[in-house]
C-alpha cells in the first residue's frame, strides 16, 4: 500500500464515523479484488443492515430502502475517490452507476408485479415474469455483467442487438407471453457476443462464463417442463375415490383417448420407458435415437449456446428421475485437498428398478461454434445449421480429425484439441470413476469411494458396472463408445 494511500486513509478515519466504514475503506483497498459496488454490499451484508438502525428507527418502505441505498452509494464513491486513481476510479465509477440502475431496477419490478398481480395479469403471467426477474437477477449479479446490460457498441453495425436493459424493459412492459421468448432474447446476446467479438477477446470468454450461470438456471427449468410433458399427473381426488393411481390413469386416458396431446404424451413415454430398460441392460442405441429426436427440436438460436450442461439437462429429462442421479459425487483421492484432485462428478448415474447392475454416463458436447471459429471468425445462426447438416453425414474418422477450440477455465486460455481427444480424454474419465464407485463408500477420511448423499450403498454379491462416453457435436451427430465393465460388490439404490 503506497503512502499516498495510507494518509487518505487516515483522512477518511478522522473526518468519518459510521457504521461499515472500515469495512469499505478495506474491501476498496484490497488490490486482490475486482471492485464493484454489488459485491461490496454482498461482502458485508451483515454490517450494511447493521447501519440501517443508525439511519432510521421506523419502519422500512421502499422509498426508505432507496434512500438508504443513495446514502451508500455516496459513501461509496466518496472513499473511491480518496483511495483510488483517477482513470480507476472514473472506470468504477461507470461500474457502479449501472450496478445501481440495475439494483433499483430490479426492486421496483418485484414490488410493481405484486400491484399488477391483483388486477390486469393472470396467475401463469405473474409466474412466467417472477422466475424471468430471478434468472435475470441472477445475470445481472456478476461484476462483468455491465459488459452486457446497455449496447452502445459504436463501431459495430449488429443486425439484431440486444442487452439486458433491452430485456428488463420488455420485462417490465409485459412484452413476454412465454419463457421461449425471454430464452431467445437472452441467448441472442450470446450469439451477438461470439459473433462480433474475437474468440479470444475478454468480452468473449466473460460471454463464455455469462452464458453457464443462464444456462444452469435455465436447465432447472427444463428438466421440470419436459418431464411435464411426458409424465402422465395423477388425477386430483376430491371425491374420496379408492381407485389405485394405475386405474386413475387408465381412466383419464379412456376419456381423452381421441385427443392427440394425449397420443403423442403416451408414445413419448412409452419410447423413454423402452430407452431406459435397453440402456439399464446394456444396449445404448435405443437411447442414442431418442437423444437425437429431442435435440433436432431444439432451435437454430440454441447451436450458438448449448453445452455440456444443456446436454446434460436434456438427457436427465430423458431418464426416469427415480433411478438417475446426476453428478454423482465422488472421492477420487483421499490425500488430496478439496480443489486439488480430492473430488469428482461422475456426470450420470443410471440405476435399474430391480436387480444389481447400474449404467455410468460421461457426457462430451462438441459446440459448433468452437469448430466453425477455427475456419472464420463472425459467425451467423446458418453457418452453424449449414456445418451441422454437414457433420451429420461426415465420415466419423475425418470428424475425429477435426480441431476444435474452447475457453478452458481451469488454465484461462483457449485450447485447442482434436475431437479424438476428447472423445479419449472422456473414455479414461470415466474409467477412472467408474473404479471408484466400485469401492462403495469410503472407509475413512483419506479412502476414495461414493461420497453422495443421494444415494444408499449396501454390500451384495458381485454385480457389473457398466459406462458409457456419449459425444454430441452440434445437434445431429452422436458419437457414443463402451468402457470396460468393471465388477463391485455392492448394490446402489437412490434414497
Amino acid at each position: 500500500m503506497s503512502a499516498t494511500t495510507e494518509n487518505c486513509i487516515e483522512l477518511i478515519k478522522s473526518t468519518e464515523n459510521y457504521i461499515g466504514y472500515e469495512d469499505l475503506i478495506s474491501y476498496l483497498t484490497n488490490e486482490s479484488r475486482n471492485l464493484s459496488y454489488r459485491s461490496f454490499l454482498n461482502f458485508n451484508r451483515n454490517t450494511i443492515i447493521a447501519s440501517l438502525t443508525s439511519l432510521t428507527s421506523s419502519s422500512s418502505t421502499l422509498a426508505k430502502w432507496q434512500n438508504f441505498n443513495i446514502t451508500w452509494y455516496n459513501r461509496f464513491l466518496s472513499a473511491a475517490k480518496e483511495l483510488l486513481e483517477p482513470n480507476a476510479f472514473i472506470e468504477l465509477k461507470k461500474k457502479v452507476n449501472i450496478e445501481c440502475l440495475q439494483l433499483t431496477t430490479i426492486s421496483e419490478k418485484k414490488v410493481q408485479i405484486k400491484d399488477i398481480s391483483k388486477s390486469d395479469l393472470s396467475k401463469e403471467n405473474i409466474k412466467l415474469i417472477n422466475y424471468c426477474y430471478d434468472i435475470l437477477y441472477e445475470l445481472e449479479d456478476k461484476p462483468y455483467a455491465y459488459l452486457f446490460y446497455k449496447n452502445d457498441i459504436k463501431d459495430k453495425v449488429i443486425k439484431y442487438p440486444m442487452d439486458l436493459f433491452t430485456i428488463n424493459s420488455k420485462l417490465e412492459n409485459n412484452q413476454y407471453t412465454k419463457l421461449e421468448e425471454f430464452e431467445d432474447d437472452v441467448r441472442l446476446i450470446f450469439c451477438n457476443c461470439y459473433t462480433y467479438n474475437n474468440v479470444e477477446s475478454e468480452i468473449y470468454c466473460l460471454g463464455r462464463e455469462l452464458e453457464t450461470i443462464f444456462n444452469k438456471k435455465w436447465n432447472e427449468k427444463l428438466i421440470l417442463h419436459d418431464r411435464q410433458t411426458r409424465e402422465l399427473k395423477r388425477a386430483r381426488n376430491n371425491d374420496n375415490d379408492t381407485d389405485s393411481p394405475f386405474k386413475k390413469q387408465i381412466r383419464i386416458l379412456e376419456q381423452n383417448e381421441n385427443k392427440l396431446v394425449y397420443e403423442y404424451i403416451i408414445n413419448n413415454t412409452f419410447l423413454v420407458a423402452s430407452a431406459y430398460e435397453n440402456l439399464i441392460a446394456g444396449n445404448i442405441v435405443p437411447f442414442i435415437k431418442i437423444l437425437k429426436t429431442f435435440l433436432l427440436t431444439r432451435s437454430k438460436m440454441s447451436l450458438f449456446s448449448a453445452d455440456e450442461a444443456v446436454l446434460q439437462a436434456i438427457v436427465e429429462s430423458l431418464l426416469p428421475s427415480k433411478y438417475c442421479i446426476p453428478e454423482l459425487l465422488l472421492v477420487m483421492d483421499g490425500n488430496k485437498q478439496k480443489g486439488f484432485g480430492r473430488f469428482g462428478y461422475s456426470d450420470i448415474f443410471v440405476l435399474k428398478e430391480t436387480g444389481d447392475n447400474s449404467i455410468s454416463l460421461e457426457l462430451k458436447y462438441i459446440s459448433l461454434v468452437g469448430l466453425i471459429k477455427n475456419q472464420k471468425n463472425k459467425v451467423n445462426t446458418k453457418d452453424l445449421k449449414k456445418l451441422d447438416k454437414t457433420l451429420e453425414k461426415e465420415d466419423e474418422e475425418v470428424l475425429l480429425k477435426r480441431v476444435y477450440t474452447y475457453w478452458s477455465k481451469e488454465h484461462k486460455e483457449t485450447i485447442q484439441i482434436t475431437i479424438n481427444e476428447v472423445l479419449n480424454n472422456g473414455i479414461n474419465q470415466l474409467q477412472s470413476y467408474m473404479n471408484i464407485i466400485s469401492k462403495g463408500k469410503p472407509a475413512d477420511y483419506f479412502s476414495s469411494g461414493v461420497f453422495d448423499e443421494h444415494v444408499k450403498i449396501t454390500k451384495s454379491n458381485p454385480n457389473e458396472l457398466k459406462g458409457f462416453v456419449i459425444l454430441v457435436v452440434g445437434f445431429r451427430h452422436i458419437l457414443w463408445r463402451p468402457v470396460e465393465e468393471v465388477i463391485s460388490n455392492y448394490v446402489y439404490n437412490k434414497v
